[in-house]
């Protein structure tokens, strides 16, 4: 699994997705997400913190997205530029 460490599974809305832990994340974030499909993972995005507690943003195909982890939920994002 990219030689990270695994946290959780999440299936929002029929989609699986797991969010991993870089074990030497450098200057990205510590964490990261991925879709399941079948037995193949694909990356989505790095998670970015918000100010709440388990709520992460992320872009995803050019689109922004807050992840709750609490709620099991994503919705769009419009971000303040």
């Amino acid at each position: 699994m990219y030689g990270k460490i695994y946290i959780m599974k999440l299936v929002i809305k029929g989609e699986t997705y797991i969010i991993s832990e870089r074990k030497n994340p450098g200057d990205k974030p510590k964490l990261f997400m991925l879709k399941l499909t079948g037995k193949a993972r694909q990356y989505v995005s790095s998670l970015f913190p918000t100010d709440k507690q388990n709520q992460y943003r992320f872009d995803y195909q050019g689109k922004y997205y807050l992840l709750d982890i609490d709620q099991a939920i994503i919705r769009p994002f419009n971000p303040v530029l």
